[in-house]
């Protein structure tokens, strides 16, 4: 499991490099957010990723780092909140819909996962690699049969 996020980390922090709309001041705190969030220092790494949107509140990478965060403290309502957030400010941020998934199984929201994974996999370069994502989908919709 901690595989899967650290591998989800990296691939959103690499996503910023394509994201000129941003200040360095909430570069900076997002940097330190993202430190924060690997270490599993998950309650600092929210403070920062919130002081990052202060920053730039158009700072999709800092709202998906945020859902992340509140994801593993298990506040699945938050995450979901503000991965929905990072989604709305850029509706083909696949990362996003992945991690909207994997929140929506948590708070029982089947279908909106279903959906969420989907996207990901529509959005995604080389969606073929990603297995996991048709499995969960084929779970999730046997779950209803």
């Amino acid at each position: 499991m901690k595989k899967k996020i650290f591998t989800i980390i990296a691939i959103f922090i690499t996503a910023l490099a394509f994201n000129p709309a941003f200040s360095q001041d909430a570069q900076n705190y997002f940097d330190k957010a993202n430190n924060m969030l690997v270490s599993g220092n998950f309650e600092e790494s929210v403070a920062l990723y919130n002081q990052a949107i202060q920053k730039n509140p158009k700072f999709a990478e800092a709202y998906l780092g945020l859902g992340m965060a509140y994801k593993e403290q298990e506040k699945y309502q938050l995450a979901y909140d503000a991965t929905l957030k990072a989604i709305k400010i850029r509706p083909s941020y696949y990362q996003a819909y992945y991690n909207l998934a994997l929140i929506c199984e948590k708070l029982n929201k089947d279908d909106e996962a279903i959906d969420a994974y989907e996207k990901f996999l529509k959005e995604v370069p080389g969606a073929e690699r990603f297995s996991d994502a048709r499995q969960r989908i084929l779970k999730l919709k046997n779950k209803h049969d």
